[in-house]
């Protein structure tokens, strides 16, 4: 299911607008600056106004990811396309709907999930973990990324990722990442 989810936003978001600028500028004010939650509770919004393709998928998987994301204590859940574009998140900083490809020009792409960004296409069938190191659009905070590679009958679509809180940093790190690696994966 999850590469149908991956395969949903990639399709609503090359519809949302012409170019990669124009639906940074247009999912950010809708989701960010126009979203009526305060800052820490932008996930509470289901979806933005309009009729844009892009609001319905968005209104549709939203609330699971919400939910999986609260019971599994992420900090964050990420679906990136396969262009590095950043195409769905949970909570929705500024890190959303930017590019995390490293030979890109995305304001984020020398980060930790741009790091698991990148790992997860060179090598889809694993669960690759980015240690733990401040996350700027976390305004900082230590931050620990779990990726994978999403397939859709053997064809790489997207990358699924994971951002620990700072809270989750181990102190028994084979443990940690033994439960980890065993939660991405259902």
């Amino acid at each position: 299911e999850l590469a149908e989810v991956i395969v949903a936003f990639k399709e609503a978001w090359d519809s949302f607008a012409a170019n990669d600028p124009e639906r940074l500028a247009g999912l950010q004010a809708a989701y960010i600056f126009n979203n009526p939650h305060p800052a820490g509770s932008k996930d509470q919004l289901d979806s933005a106004d309009g009729s844009e393709e892009y609001h319905k998928v968005h209104k549709q998987y939203h609330p699971k990811y919400r939910s999986i994301l609260y019971e599994r204590n992420y900090y964050d859940i990420f679906m990136l396309d396969m262009e590095g574009n950043l195409i769905y998140s949970v909570y929705k900083e500024l890190d959303y709907a930017t590019n995390f490809a490293s030979a890109g020009a995305g304001v984020w792409k020398d980060s930790g999930l741009s790091e698991a960004y990148e790992a997860a296409r060179k090598n889809p069938d694993r669960v690759t973990v980015i240690d733990w190191k401040p996350y700027g659009p976390s305004s900082g905070a230590l931050a620990s990324f779990l990726s994978t590679g999403i397939k859709k009958h053997g064809e790489l679509v997207g990358v699924f990722c994971t951002q620990l809180p700072p809270d989750a940093r181990p102190k028994d790190p084979a443990e940690w990442l033994r439960t980890q690696k065993a939660s991405i994966s259902t």
